[in-house]
């Protein structure tokens, strides 16, 4: 006998027919089917006979986060064949079983509210009439970031580009399995600020318990962060009963909205709670939160390394400094229920601080002045010095009359504090920084009889299906943040702080109908930051010293930039006063219609800057030791004699407004069951800033560069005609389309591809603030040394000859730069929990900026006479990237899971302004395709991979799984890891110093000739190539000719590579009700191994071709957080 159950229209309960009657049958009470599920009849079978046992098809497993189990999630099977579908609940522990109505192939599908969805197709048949299926769920949020950055070295180029996350490029496991209307996050409107998803390049459905952020390279630490995973379920889990069935997994959170019931737990009473539904007994009035705090002292890491010992090539350990670093916070989350005054289910209220109190350590090497040349004495170099005045040789090398405006400066400088003339200073110190966050959120439901959940909204019972209802909420947020540090500098006289507050507040409104879905909000950002150094406001060092022709407002006191070849140069942190403000507004729209789900909607964004910054009031020095000039750099310095200056500087506070808005569209289809798209169009406009009393200053230039002509907003230029009051044109082109698929091309094979756009939205910000402090608003003087026009350093800024002084411009016509990524990728599913995925991707950049010297002849003379030298950025780069990739997953299975990718990539470019370096201005005008070489972020090969492994004891372990001290203690503990395993970055052959270069005005831009190979033999001073003290062979490049530019490329010596393994262990105790206390212990570099990091490619400076920084040594960070 078999009971066939189906769905009556406007009843609650569903009737239940019996097909033959022979005996008594039991109905399940059952609520109307959940959308997306079929409405046609389950079949459960019965006993036919006492004295027949039936076959059972049956499917079971676990529902896991990492090592969490997960209650609660909703579990589905439904017939490939005939639509028929049956759900259940995952248990306490996380374990579930589906009983199945017949034999065939079934997609097994789990949700959970906050979780990405996971999808496995089982095929269950006579002889095979039981399968296991082990969920491992990854937080939702966490799915979109590993999506977006799976696509390695096109995500580089993205974000070094458009300084924002990668849109959506193709279709995800999820979307390509799962059925129309059910399930997913159909919901939020509010992915990004475009409306579409983040989805990443490539990338499958992230569905293991370890990630990896393989856009950059570098490994998530430990694998997923456990306190994210905890703070959304254990508060509940361990409060749940075993009686019954629990309730089906909630929808997707959405603060203060309603999700999507899932379906009932079948065989049992109602459930205890559906995870963004409602409530069963869990008593959600009560306060709910954590406090957690993180401590990293000096005690348990390890020394930092040392660069500087003479013992041998290689280096070793040294002195640490004392630090202490604290993290902590405190979250709660309640409806809003004040005793005696107001009872509100309705409105929710979320608070939460976190602050730190640190002391970041400090570790710095750096080469200054002996003692004997501080007081001139240069006997000890082979370079015999000249007096720039006589043309003579210096008796000795000894200088008698020391500059008294060096005598002044001298003390800004530091004795060396170790031997030898190179790396010959260490400065070792803790620097503080401290921070407090506050956030206020209040979301309001006005939906009659809601029961609102902290971290979802409202879902259908728990005993029963759930059913969609229109949503209408309002939500309400505060933030405020306050920090204080201090910056860093190679010099203790030389520090500086910095102090940062901010206020962002937000109101939006959320409704829905149907299939309609409308998401309204406004945000107002405030943010105040000011930059000081030790002697702002309080001492005029240049005025001090003698020092002609600076700023004399206290605003911008502070030390001189002094610019050396041989040693390091002190450059003062510069004083800087910034206030700004935001206002956007949002709005976008979810329409669900058949097999497709539109997305479209618009933003608006008003923006204000406040701006006042100590451009170079102080004045620039640079000793170089060539030209008129001693032959030695520090010499020069005693002298009082530099070979270049300049000064940029004004009192006026500058008010920059910019506004910008977007509009999108987007349409995730699913064509059939096997096949997914992903369409979408967005359209932005960034307008260049204008400042409020029209102080930006541009240069007209004509085409072959013979002539300039300053201009001001709106003005008429005599070369190319009129110009906005941006002084540059606004860029209105911007339309990014982006296209996505996933098709399942057979049983175990799933390929997916995309292609999109990415606009270089914030360029604009950079290039306002180099327009701004220009003549006639603010001065600026480049000057360089010469027979006829001598400086020094009292008297280093004379009155300029020069009709324009202007010293930056853009291309009237600049284009903001874009980059095109695509990809495709291949995953196979090699057994049931080991996948392999084979991917490529390409990025190629257009309009990207390059920064020009053209006012230059290639022996250093001015092109036009009259005219200072003066940089111009243009639109005129491009970059290639191609990349491949392959990754190996091994889902959790019996405690254990890894993951291992390797990417094998390569990126050309002519544009040094991507990747996130300093901008270098390309060495020779009239010749830019000489500039294409490496991007600096190049890395060859890099292999990255992580591990999570719950060691066997504890509850449900082979060992200690009974209730004891022994199990308390050494119980349930989890261990995770990850490593990075990569080629080192390129590096470019520089010199500096050279007369083509300071004539111009600049410094560093000139590369050298490559006479042999730069990776083998030894060095000249006897170390062999690979070493600290010679990483490359120097003997490989020269000084080209004068006059002439050199020819090797930019970024190609090939820095060291990285080697990195960070590890962790973690344990939760449970106490009664929801209290949990967590522990982590976890350690960054955790074999102390020494990361190198930048080597010396200057030929004329004293550390050439030696490593001249390392990272961090072994750092070990205690945490513990409270759940309650």
């Amino acid at each position: 006998m078999r009971i066939r159950c189906f769905y009556v229209p406007r009843l609650r309960n569903a009737v239940c027919l019996i097909a033959l009657l022979c005996g008594p049958a039991i109905c399940l009470p059952q609520t109307q089917p959940v959308p997306g599920e079929t409405s046609a009849r389950i079949d459960v079978p019965v006993t036919a006979s006492p004295n027949q046992t039936p076959l059972q098809f049956v499917v079971h497993g676990t529902v896991k986060s990492g090592k969490t189990p997960l209650p609660g999630a909703a579990v589905s099977a439904s017939n490939t064949l005939t639509g028929k579908k049956v759900s259940a609940a995952s248990d306490i522990d996380g374990s579930f079983t589906l009983t199945l109505p017949s034999r065939g192939r079934y997609v097994i599908k789990v949700e959970q509210a906050a979780f990405a969805a996971t999808t496995k197709e089982v095929v269950i048949t006579p002889e095979t009439p039981q399968a296991t299926v082990d969920a491992d769920l990854m937080l939702a949020s966490r799915a979109l970031i590993l999506a977006a950055q799976q696509a390695a070295g096109a995500q580089q180029i993205a974000t070094a580009l458009a300084n924002r996350g990668m849109q959506s490029l193709s279709v995800t496991e999820s979307e390509t399995s799962a059925v129309p209307g059910s399930g997913g996050n159909n919901d939020n409107s509010s992915q990004n600020a475009s409306g579409l998803p983040l989805n990443g390049a490539g990338s499958d459905a992230p569905t293991e318990s370890v990630s990896i952020t393989g856009a950059m390279g570098q490994a998530q630490n430990f694998g997923m962060n456990p306190d994210e995973v905890q703070d959304r379920i254990q508060e509940f889990r361990d409060r749940m009963q075993r009686e019954g069935g629990l309730g089906g997994g909630g929808g997707p959170i959405i603060l203060g909205g309603e999700g999507q019931g899932g379906g009932g737990g079948f065989g049992g009473g109602p459930g205890v709670f559906a995870l963004g539904g409602r409530m069963g007994r869990f008593n959600i009035n009560q306060p709910h939160g954590s406090i957690f705090y993180s401590t990293d002292n000096s005690i348990f890491d390890a020394a930092p390394y040392a660069l500087n010992s003479r013992s041998n090539a290689l280096g070793g350990p040294q002195q640490k400094p004392e630090y202490d670093q604290n993290r902590f916070g405190v979250t709660l989350g309640s409806p809003l229920h004040i005793p005696h005054v107001v009872k509100d289910d309705k409105t929710f209220v979320f608070l939460n601080w976190t602050g730190g109190r640190n002391e970041n350590p400090y570790d710095q090497f750096s080469t200054v002045p002996t003692l004997a040349e501080r007081q001139g004495n240069f006997s000890s170099i082979a370079t015999q010095l000249i007096d720039p005045r006589t043309h003579q040789p210096i008796p000795g090398n000894v200088i008698a009359n020391i500059d008294p405006a060096a005598q002044a400066l001298l003390p800004f400088i530091p004795l060396p504090n170790l031997p030898g003339s190179t790396r010959n200073f260490h400065f070792v110190t803790a620097l503080t920084q401290n921070n407090d966050q506050i956030a206020v959120r209040m979301v309001h439901n006005f939906d009659e009889g809601a029961t609102f959940m902290p971290f979802g909204g409202n879902g259908g019972g728990g005993g029963g299906g759930g059913r969609r209802r229109a949503r209408n909420n309002i939500n309400f947020n505060l933030n405020y943040s306050d920090s204080h540090n201090q910056v860093s500098n190679p010099f203790p006289t030389l520090l500086g702080t910095t102090d940062n507050s901010g206020i962002n507040t937000g109101a939006g409104w959320v409704v829905s109908k149907n299939r309609l879905t409308n998401n309204l909000h406004f945000n107002y950002n405030r943010s105040h930051t000011k930059l000081s150094n030790l002697y702002q406001d309080q001492l005029n060092v240049a005025g001090v010293a003698g020092i002609t022709g600076t700023l004399q407002d206290p605003f911008d006191f502070g030390v001189p930039v002094l610019s050396f070849t041989n040693f390091q140069s002190a450059r003062d942190t510069g004083a800087t006063l910034s206030n700004n403000q935001t206002f956007s507004w949002s709005d976008s729209v979810i329409w669900r219609h058949g097999n497709h789900n539109l997305r479209f909607g618009g933003d608006f964004r008003r923006l204000y800057n406040d701006l006042r910054t100590e451009q170079n009031g102080r004045g620039s020095f640079t000793f170089t030791g060539t030209g008129f000039s001693t032959g030695f750099d520090f010499a020069d310095f005693l002298l009082g004699l530099p070979q270049l200056t300049s000064i940029q500087g004004g009192s006026t506070t500058y008010k920059f407004r910019q506004n910008s808005w977007d509009l999108f569209i987007q349409d995730d289809w699913r064509a059939t069951s096997s096949l997914s798209f992903d369409f979408g169009l967005r359209y932005e406009y960034v307008s260049p800033f204008s400042e409020a009393n029209n102080q930006l200053v541009n240069l007209d230039i004509n085409s072959t560069i013979t002539a300039v002509s300053p201009v001001l907003p709106g003005s008429l230029g005599p070369f190319t005609g009129g110009f906005p009051t941006t002084v540059v044109e606004p860029d209105r082109n911007n339309f990014a389309p982006r296209v996505g698929f996933a098709w399942k091309a057979a049983k175990k094979t799933v390929v997916r591809g995309g292609y999109g756009i990415n606009y270089n939205t914030g360029q604009y910000s950079t290039i306002v603030q180099n327009l701004a402090f220009q003549p006639p608003f603010a001065f600026t003087e480049t000057n360089v040394s010469s027979s006829s026009l001598p400086l020094t350093l009292q008297n280093g800024f004379p009155p300029p000859t020069a009709a324009v002084t202007n010293n930056f411009a853009v291309d009237k016509n600049y284009k903001l730069g874009y980059v095109q990524i695509w990809n495709l990728d291949i995953q196979k599913e090699l057994t049931p929990s080991l996948l392999l995925n084979v991917g490529y991707n390409g990025a190629k950049g257009t309009a990207l900026d390059i920064q020009r010297a053209p006012n230059r002849l290639p022996d250093g003379q001015l092109r036009i006479p009259d005219v200072q030298p003066f940089i111009l950025e243009t639109s005129q780069g491009d970059s290639i990237l191609h990349a491949g990739s392959v990754r190996v997953r091994k889902r959790l299975r019996r405690g254990m899971s890894a993951q291992g990718t390797y990417v094998f990539s390569k990126s050309l470019d002519n544009a040094s302004s991507i990747g996130g370096g300093a901008v270098v201005v390309a060495q020779n005008d009239q010749d830019l395709a000489a500039e294409r070489g490496l991007s600096s972020f190049d890395q060859r090969h890099r292999f990255t991979g992580n591990f999570v492994y719950e060691l066997p004891f504890g509850t449900g372990k082979k060992w200690l799984n009974n209730q004891g001290a022994m199990k308390e203690f050494f119980g349930d503990w989890s261990w995770s890891g990850d490593f990075t395993i990569a080629s080192g970055l390129p590096f470019t052959p520089r010199f500096l110093g050279a007369t083509s270069d300071i004539n111009q005005g600049l410094n560093g831009t000139l590369r050298l000739d490559v006479v042999g190979d730069p990776t083998a033999g030894t060095c000249p001073n006897g170390f062999s190539v690979g070493t600290i003290n010679c990483w490359f062979n120097t003997a490989a490049f020269v000084q080209p000719p004068t006059g002439q530019f050199g020819n090797a490329q930019r970024n190609s010596i090939r820095g060291p590579g990285q080697l990195i393994f960070d590890m962790s262990v973690s344990k939760t105790l449970l106490a009664k009700d929801t209290r949990a206390l967590e522990l982590r212990l976890a350690a960054n570099n955790v074999f102390n191994r020494p990361q190198f990091t930048t080597i010396d490619t200057v030929l004329n400076s004293p550390t050439y071709g030696q490593v001249v920084s390392v990272g961090a040594m072994r750092r070990v960070t205690l945490s513990a957080r409270f759940r309650f």
